[in-house]
């Protein structure tokens, strides 16, 4: 049910969303309250606003006399034009892929060739370019076969990484170098990566003097393997996870983010910000990196809570938020009188009141729409009108006071940025994966590559490309970078096999087990499985076809296949324990060009196979020298 929702084109329908609400544990719901604006029982709220409406002209951001700023990246001591690879680079926390995501992956595939920074950016290059087209399955990017404008991609990408190399890769990637925790947490292995995240773009970018909060969706649809698995109906992809969200107004770039893990946080990882409250905690959290900046925070109703706008103003970051009832208005505010006073105003008149909470003014700006009154809460503005002249209904032309001003011109930023990762086609979509910590890097990546585009746009001066555009070009920068070696890469592609590679009959090494054809640490001293000819549970393999369990028939069996190519299959030998004898008859030629070449394994005493039994059996002329067994006639 919830994967045909999650598809559907377009909003969902009221049924749709209400048998949703049934099948979901967490929703965020648009109608639903903050925490902090439910009212308690027999609550009474302090009326806090002046006694007559009305602005004193002064602007509590301006009176600290801050410059409007611009954003800025940081290059280092690089003075020249940056590349896209090098603003990738910075973007996407160098030193933690380096430190951690490289060694704990080369730790979970030991006997391989060692992951290093520069085949990881060819990995990730990779995924971009299968990320510009829809339809091809991922094995058809390496397909042997010419390349069909009517089948399969229309490129090959064995030229950068075999497919096994990459699917090795795919298989161990792993994103934190720490134990699980003792305590339940289902987010142990991401929570590092996006901690780091945040701390890479707090380090080399500065956005500009006015910032926006909103919520960013990254798709996902079993519930059960979804830590934190969240129904949002307002937005285009309403299942999977919901991060909170904040990116520069000025160059649209998201340099902060924060995992809404709802009902699977650990009660032992609550933030102490909560103390304050759930939405004024989270505030605080997102703009750590603004405080004191006196920079300018645009928010939507979801955050309308005037106790966070006061802590904010406190550690010197003013802000602005949309009014919008909720079951309840927000607490402090009389909208019913608010709206009572606008009553017989025209449309587009403007007034404000203004009030004091903690020691800390704050205004309510209000505009008379033709069907409601728009209501900001804000600390700081003034009732200044500036912005084009807008037009109601065709007959009134008006300029928007600076509060609402800003709120219309940047309130939509992190949605323009979610629509840029999501469209036209969506690297976390082509990534399908069941892991679900690879879907959060993804969406890291995807949001990495988002910003790199409006970075080159904004800080380079290039026009904007397209995001299919951009997209191919930071893949080919990756799968073309420095880093990488592509000598050894081409010298250790995996070879065909070929039929007169050494056989050897193996057993595996105690406290070790078969996973795929990788050789794993095991629990159990002597873990066996079912041989391929469902004869029994052996440990037992050839060394040509590792992860392969064979018993000595299947052995036997395996060794006629290869040493007699485009024999009959039907034509098999099979040897049975001592006092066995061939159940098939079979030509006497293939009898021995299979047996002559397998005669020393099959005679060793740990088989239960004799001599004397075989020339019994076989009725051929051998000679025993040195445990060996020789033929004495054709």
């Amino acid at each position: 049910m919830i994967a045909r929702m999650a598809t559907t084109v377009g909003p969902l329908s009221e049924s749709d969303i209400a048998e949703a609400r049934t099948l979901v544990n967490d929703v965020d719901d648009d109608n639903r309250p903050a925490p902090e604006n439910i009212p308690a029982r027999n609550e009474s709220v302090p009326n806090i606003f002046n006694a007559a409406w009305g602005h004193s002209g002064s602007c509590n951001r301006k009176k600290t006399g801050p410059r409007d700023y611009k954003p800025r990246l940081e290059f280092g001591n690089n003075e020249s034009m940056p590349t896209v690879l090098k603003i990738f680079e910075s973007f996407f926390f160098q030193s933690f892929i380096k430190n951690v995501i490289i060694p704990a992956t080369n730790q979970t595939m030991p006997g391989n060739r060692p992951l290093t920074y520069g085949e990881f950016l060819v990995f990730i290059g990779l995924w971009l370019l299968m990320a510009t087209i829809v339809g091809p399955e991922r094995r058809d990017y390496w397909s042997t076969k010419p390349i069909d404008m009517f089948e399969g991609a229309p490129f090959r990408l064995s030229h950068y990484m075999s497919r096994a190399r990459f699917e090795l890769i795919l298989r161990h990637l792993s994103f934190t170098d720490k134990q699980a925790p003792p305590l339940l947490d289902r987010f142990w292995q991401v929570r590092p990566m996006i901690s780091a995240w945040n701390d890479n773009m707090s380090r080399v970018f500065s956005p500009g003097w006015i910032c926006c909060l909103d919520e960013s969706m990254s798709t996902w649809i079993n519930q059960y393997t979804c830590p934190g698995f969240m129904f949002v109906p307002r937005k285009p992809w309403p299942f999977g996870n919901e991060y909170h969200t904040i990116c520069c107004g000025i160059s649209g770039i998201l340099f902060a983010m924060e995992l809404v893990e709802g009902k699977d946080q650990p009660r032992q990882l609550r933030n102490e910000e909560d103390n304050f409250g759930k939405t004024v905690g989270l505030l605080l959290r997102l703009t750590r990196s603004l405080w004191g900046s006196a920079r300018v925070l645009v928010l939507d109703s979801g955050f309308c809570v005037l106790k966070g706008l006061i802590e904010l103003a406190k550690k010197g970051v003013y802000g602005s938020a949309l009014i919008k009832k909720r079951k309840y208005w927000p607490k402090y505010i009389r909208g019913d009188e608010i709206k009572d006073h606008f009553k017989d105003m025209p449309v587009g008149s403007v007034d404000s009141i203004g009030g004091n909470l903690d020691g800390i003014d704050f205004d309510v700006f209000c505009m008379k729409e033709p069907d409601y009154v728009m209501m900001l809460m804000s600390t700081y503005g003034t009732n200044i009108r500036m912005g084009e002249h807008k037009n109601r209904d065709g007959v009134e032309a008006f300029q928007y006071p600076e509060v609402v001003h800003n709120h219309y011109q940047y309130r939509h930023q992190i949605d323009d940025h979610n629509n840029k990762r999501h469209q036209p086609i969506s690297l976390e979509v082509t990534w399908a994966t069941k892991t679900w910590e690879n879907r959060v890097f993804a969406y890291l990546l995807a949001t990495t590559e988002v910003n790199c585009n409006l970075a080159s746009s904004f800080f380079i001066g290039e026009p904007p490309l397209p995001s299919l555009s951009f997209r191919k070009e930071l893949a080919r920068e990756l799968l073309l970078n420095p880093y990488f070696n592509r000598n050894v890469a081409t010298d250790e592609r995996p070879k065909r096999k070929r039929t007169c590679c050494e056989h050897t009959f193996t057993t595996l090494r105690a406290y070790t087990k078969w996973q795929g054809s990788d050789i794993i640490p095991s629990s159990s001293i002597y873990p066996q499985r079912m041989c391929k000819g469902k004869h029994r549970k052996v440990r037992t393999y050839c060394s040509c076809s590792p992860g392969v369990v064979m018993c000595e028939e299947c052995y036997a069996q395996h060794k006629l296949e290869i040493d007699a190519p485009g024999r009959s299959p039907q034509l098999a030998i099979r040897l049975h324990h001592r006092g066995g004898k061939i159940q098939e008859e079979v030509h006497p030629d293939l009898v021995l060009f299979a047996i002559l070449k397998s005669l020393n394994e099959m005679t060793n005493p740990s088989f239960g196979y004799e001599p004397e039994w075989l020339q019994e059996t076989l009725g051929l002329a051998v000679f025993h020298e040195d445990g060996c067994m020789q033929p004495t006639k054709e």
